[in-house]
């Protein structure tokens, strides 16, 4: 999360210019496999269908949509609005929060990627995965961020039938030598040859080899990083503390009514300053915005907790099957997943 804070801070294709930009893309650079690292740990680790976790993920997304807007509307920030307030209860169709919201589908579609896996052996997954790649990449079908989601997350089921932290790879250096590669690559393409024909470096074919979560070297970094972590061996009640809360980080700095006049106006607005201050400014902005979600967090944790004992109490009399995934999948497919 705190590399997903330092993507939302980066406008370096509208803004600077010399070394300062290029060390602005680099910085970019570093950061760009955030989000398929988010995926990845959840697939290594095998998003399990339970209610209380999808009810506390779907309370957490509800509670910032809409607490939010009325906070910001309490302090001044912005105006009332009877059609906002109403827009802030349909958040699961925003594209403010689309990483929330494929990533709530990806929970759903969870338990046939895991069953899928586990009946695969590592190389016919390997082999699956290619061919996943291939198609989301060069198939000419509508961009569908799930696609890549589950792609990713296929990626980390298959580090865990490969014993990831046993693997002899250099997980440290491979991440800074891909990184140093997609900053090459993305800057050259940008500078020396879109530039002149003004167009966008994101567009494929340049997606596939430049910032864009399905991109080999973005999903090579990302598994070197997550190696090279995977490996470590040490326990912190402080970093688990503030991991149970990461998720409200993005929902928070990205809410849908304040990103533009928050947390992107801020960021964009260091770009005017001299490149240490703005250095110094961005890292202590960061750091305050990462530790005040966590701290703001805690409280939705207490408040949630008590509406899900609320909820639970008023479920005991439902039949136990509507809680379960299979319940809602065709016969063939529940049958698979509950083997």
């Amino acid at each position: 999360m705190l590399m997903v804070l330092n993507l939302h801070s980066f406008w370096g294709f509208n803004y600077g210019s010399g070394i300062w930009q290029a060390l602005d893309f680099f910085r970019e650079s570093t950061s760009i496999c955030a989000v398929d690292c988010f995926i990845l740990i959840s697939g290594y680790f095998c998003i399990k269908w339970k209610f209380r976790s999808f009810f506390n993920l779907i309370f957490q997304i509800f509670f910032y949509s809409v607490g939010l807007y009325l906070v910001v509307v309490g302090l001044g920030i912005v105006d009332w609005s009877l059609k906002e307030f109403i827009i802030r209860f349909g958040c699961l169709f925003t594209r403010s929060w689309g990483f929330a919201i494929t990533f709530v589908l990806l929970y759903f579609c969870s338990p046939v990627l895991n069953a899928f896996a586990d009946r695969s052996s590592s190389r016919e997954l390997l082999l699956y995965i290619i061919v996943f790649f291939i198609v989301i990449n060069f198939v000419s079908i509508p961009r569908f961020d799930l696609f890549t989601y589950a792609l990713v997350y296929l990626v980390g089921r298959w580090l865990r039938k490969m014993n990831v932290a046993d693997l002899k790879f250099p997980s440290g250096k491979a991440y800074w030598i891909v990184t140093v590669l997609i900053f090459v690559i993305v800057y050259v393409l940008c500078f020396c040859v879109l530039h002149f024909t003004k167009s966008n470096v994101l567009k494929w074919p340049f997606g596939i080899i430049g910032y864009n979560y399905a991109a080999p070297l973005v999903i090579l970094q990302a598994v070197s990083l997550f190696m090279f972590f995977a490996r470590l061996r040490f326990k912190s009640n402080f970093i688990n503390w503030c991991a149970a809360s990461s998720f409200a980080i993005y929902l928070i700095h990205m809410h849908p009514t304040i990103k533009q006049i928050g947390y992107y106006a801020f960021t964009k607005s260091l770009y005017e300053q001299p490149p240490f201050l703005h250095v110094v400014a961005l890292v202590a902005f960061i750091l305050a915005v990462f530790f005040a979600c966590i701290f703001i967090d805690k409280i939705r944790i207490a408040i949630s907790n008590v509406c899900f004992l609320m909820v639970e109490s008023l479920l005991k009399h439902v039949p136990v099957k509507i809680f379960k995934i299979e319940t809602y999948l065709p016969s063939s497919m529940a049958v698979l997943i509950s083997k």
